[in-house]
């Protein structure tokens, strides 16, 4: 009798399989990575076109409530408060707001409250997330309150010049300003009826340009990149910008005082009749200076921004 030798049958991959499929997987991974990104980029991206929208409504309500748009800033001391912190009680935030103690410097710990609560809406996601990690400004020398005051990453509109209105001779050697100033600059007082060439053809609100990098000495780096403590109204780079050199294309760009995103190649903007539009960070200037002022005159093509 012969009898049959039984051998277990064996179960598993081999080196080369299992290399193979490893490779597989990284090649899958490789080409979905990039859809996954766009995916989320696309989210933040609307997530900042929401926030915008909630912005330029309660910069509405601002108007119907006091006849006029918010004022940039009423000074350029540390006493002051921003255009952002005016439109608080419009964002069901009216504790914040009452909680300043305008007697005080907006640094004191006793305005702790009002100027280091971070807001969501005045984040755009793709930069960073709400925090309140900013220095307070310390009239452009080196900061003694540090990474305390919150931030935000939206700057009105001031014209051409982020500047204009910080002078009493700004407004006494321009008299026809109107061809220069946005809705929302330094100790505006700006009414609808100004604003000849149509709400649906001037900017409100838009992404603000941070440079990456900076060469500042200690104590001045958010200084230097116009990111300081968004609520105060002593350091117009960190809630104005103009319209002169254009908007950003490099987010290396020094030039703080700019509009620019970390969306590709877009900047995103309220326009004062409520609605949002991303503008190429390419757009023609002389169409952007319509843009920006209240009164120039011309009407833009929407069609071809």
């Amino acid at each position: 009798m012969r009898f049959a030798i039984y051998t277990p049958r064996r179960i598993g991959f081999t080196l080369v399989e299992l290399l193979v499929v490893i490779a597989i997987v990284g090649a899958l991974v490789a080409l979905l990575l990039p859809a996954v990104q766009a995916a989320r980029e696309a989210a933040r991206r609307n997530q900042c076109v929401n926030n915008l929208k909630q912005i330029v409504l309660a910069e509405q309500m601002v108007h119907d409530t006091q006849g006029r748009y918010t004022m940039g800033r009423e000074t350029h001391w540390q006493q002051g408060v921003s255009w952002a912190f005016h439109m608080l009680p419009f964002m069901e935030m009216q504790n914040v707001y009452d909680s300043f103690v305008k007697e005080l410097p907006v640094f004191d710990d006793q305005n702790a409250l009002a100027m280091r609560t971070p807001v969501d809406v005045f984040f755009c996601p793709t930069r960073r997330q709400p925090s309140a990690d900013r220095d307070f400004d310390n009239n452009d020398s080196p900061s003694t309150k540090q990474d305390v005051a919150a931030g935000g990453d939206y700057a009105a509109n001031a014209g051409v010049n982020y500047r204009f209105g910080t002078r009493a001779s700004d407004w006494t050697d321009t008299p026809d300003f109107g061809v220069v100033v946005g809705p929302i600059f330094t100790r505006s007082k700006i009414k609808a009826r100004q604003v000849t060439d149509g709400l649906s053809q001037t900017l409100a609100i838009g992404e603000r340009h941070i440079p990456a990098e900076v060469d500042a000495e200690a104590g001045l780096e958010d200084h230097d990149k116009g990111d300081t403590a968004f609520f105060a109204a002593d350091n117009p780079l960190t809630i104005l910008a103009g319209v002169k050199d254009g908007l950003t294309t490099d987010r290396y760009d020094k030039r703080n005082w700019l509009f620019g995103s970390e969306h590709s190649q877009i900047v995103q903007f309220a326009f004062l009749d409520g609605h949002v539009a991303a503008l190429r960070d390419g757009i023609d200037n002389r169409t952007l200076q319509r843009l920006a002022t209240i009164a120039d005159g011309e009407v833009v093509d929407s069609s071809r921004l």
